[in-house]
């Protein structure tokens, strides 16, 4: 299961159990409706949070990139229903110590009454994050060893995955136990859109013999399952550092874009605000640099 975590101090962030949650594999959303219909969720990737806040990374402070991120989602007029970090929170290894810095980047977002999410990406770690955030190992979990969840909104369904393989390794994997659970639960919840949400890019073709997956390893078995599945509209990602919207048939491919450093000097650091309406969902990039031509650049498909 993801984080969850209502509007607490940081202190009760870092030690308190949120019973409420523990041992939940469904989340809904229980906000008011906003009046306009729209539900709104601001997505976070690849934040890349050390222990020590002076690190930096390509030239980057990503500790100073996530606290702009963080007052620019507080600053929103309208604010979100939730706020998504979809994996590599961590830096490298995933240290207790890295998402005790990462909490304290945070808490602003829950002393605004944000409501937080977060999933597991390939420099996370699952157990040390269990120690950091008492509390939020599930009791029963949905599939074991695997952080997922399902987020209900009037419009459509948002499922986080976990695609973890292991710490520090570029490959991610779904594996055969989630692929099974992901099905039963689309089919469960056939009567809305689909939106599936994980840290790894997909890989359509396997790699050079001796080189590892960057991608999810499989892939193919993924997609199968998708494209049995025509609710299923878009597959929302990080990993790649990069901004992107592409297709793979019918599926919509939304690349999200790096809190932290860039690979790329051409893409932008920033976050983005999506919006889910009865139509479709759209996705606002806010580049944390608002001269990259990129900023405010929208990504949008209908159901």
């Amino acid at each position: 299961m993801p984080v969850h975590v209502a509007s607490v101090s940081r202190r009760e962030f870092l030690t308190r159990t949120a019973a409420a949650f523990a041992g939940v594999s469904l989340i809904r959303i229980s906000q008011a409706a906003p009046a306009d219909g729209v539900w709104k969720l601001a997505l976070l990737s690849d934040t890349h949070i050390a222990a020590d806040p002076a690190t930096m990374g390509r030239g980057i402070n990503m500790v100073s990139h996530l606290q702009q991120a963080v007052r620019e989602v507080n600053a929103l007029t309208s604010r979100p229903q939730g706020v998504v970090f979809n994996g590599d929170c961590a830096y490298l290894h995933g240290k207790k110590e890295d998402y005790a810095t990462f909490a304290q980047c945070v808490e602003p977002l829950m002393s605004a009454g944000q409501t937080v999410h977060m999933t597991m990406g390939n420099h996370d770690e699952r157990e040390t994050f269990y120690e950091t955030f008492r509390g939020q190992r599930p009791e029963q979990p949905a599939v074991i060893s695997r952080h997922v969840s399902l987020i209900e909104t009037p419009h459509a369904n948002l499922f986080l995955l976990d695609s973890l393989k292991q710490v520090n390794v570029v490959t991610g994997e779904l594996g055969e136990a989630q692929r099974t659970w992901l099905a039963q639960i689309l089919d469960a919840h056939a009567d809305k859109p689909a939106v599936l949400m994980a840290h790894h890019t997909l890989q359509l073709t396997p790699p050079p013999e001796g080189k590892a997956w960057g991608g999810i390893a499989d892939t193919a078995e993924f997609l199968d399952l998708i494209r049995a599945r025509k609710h299923v509209k878009a597959y929302v990602f990080g990993h790649s550092h990069r901004w992107s919207q592409t297709r793979e048939g019918d599926l919509n491919l939304i690349n999200l874009p790096a809190v932290a450093y860039v690979f790329d000097q051409k893409q932008p650091s920033g976050w983005t605000l999506a919006q889910i309406t009865p139509q479709g969902m759209e996705f606002q990039l806010h580049a944390l640099d608002p001269a990259h031509p990129q900023h405010h650049q929208v990504f949008r498909f209908d159901w």
